[in-house]
């Protein structure tokens, strides 16, 4: 197993066990206090443990080897999952929203506030700390299906600082405070499950990778003295892998061997700045007039 896949699968075991300690705590404090925003937040953790276990096993299937069936990896896996992931929480947003919308309509007081205050701060410390190991691991191994855990665990710091001030407004007896939380803790959720789908439904359509993937060819290849020109630059991401094909154009007169050999040069010049690359090249040999090059070198 590479280091890439035992870093990914670190980060969603542990986000499993941090999602299941979450649900106990957030599940007696919730049956303690009654209150709207904590049952939004229960909910969303139990969520977390489902798409947490689909994200475990999606990675193993992703970073499994590439087989006959598929030459290009299992890398889109990790888009299913994330596309799984958008829907899971898309589908318990609307739900809250129901709940919320009916307590802001007939709100009642929460009760037993000491405990849930208590076990919304320990429950924001351990989130805080699983987010900045799954960015940890994002940069390390550009896994989406983490970095899609990540962007759906940090609005989850930001509904549990809400949790606590709408627990702290119960104090003061300000009743419609809890269900607003849970509505606001709802738009954040459906935020966030846009934002997944977006990118999950981007590397399943193949979608381009940064303009700047093909800034940084053209500018390689304006440097490379032998390399006539480039064009049809393709790029796409599976997985965290990301595929790179370009055309090189060289003077017919130049051999086969140098071709090769400058086309090999700049696969190596685009692995230095994107580890993960999978660059194919193509050489296609130009024809030129007198005068145009010497020896197949580009003129200053």
């Amino acid at each position: 197993m590479s280091d890439d896949a035992r870093l990914t699968q670190s980060a969603a075991v542990f986000s499993i066990i941090i999602a299941a300690i979450l649900i106990l705590g957030k599940g007696v404090a919730w049956v303690d206090t009654d209150s709207t925003s904590l049952l939004a937040s229960f909910a969303d953790s139990s969520l977390d443990i489902i798409v947490s276990l689909i994200n475990f096993f999606a990675i193993r299937f992703a970073f499994s080897p590439a087989d006959k069936e598929h030459p290009f990896g299992h890398g889109k896996a990790e888009s299913l999952a994330a596309l799984m992931q958008s829907a899971f929480i898309s589908g318990s947003a609307f739900v809250l929203l129901l709940h919320a919308s009916e307590r802001l309509i007939h709100p009642k007081p929460i009760e037993s506030l000491q405990l849930a205050i208590w076990v919304m701060i320990i429950s924001l410390v351990l989130t805080i700390v699983l987010v900045m190991y799954q960015r940890w691991v994002y940069r390390k191994t550009g896994s989406l299906a983490v970095k899609a855990d990540s962007a759906h665990y940090f609005s989850d710091i930001l509904a549990t600082i809400a949790v606590i001030a709408a627990l702290l407004g119960g104090q003061w007896n300000i009743t419609w405070l809890d269900p607003l939380v849970a509505i606001l803790i709802v738009l954040a959720l459906l935020k966030s499950a846009f934002g997944i789908a977006k990118e999950a439904l981007n590397m399943l359509m193949d979608h381009a990778l940064d303009p700047e993937v093909a800034e940084t060819i053209k500018t390689l290849v304006k440097g490379n003295a032998f390399i006539l020109d480039c064009h049809d630059i393709k790029t796409r991401q599976s997985g965290n892998i990301q595929f790179i094909q370009v055309h090189l154009d060289f003077s017919a007169n130049v051999s086969l061997f140098h071709a090769h050999t400058q086309g090999e040069w700049l696969v190596a010049e685009l692995i230095k700045k994107y580890p993960r690359a999978d660059v194919l090249i193509h050489h296609d040999p130009i024809e030129q007039k007198d005068g145009q090059a010497n020896g197949g070198v580009k003129k200053a």
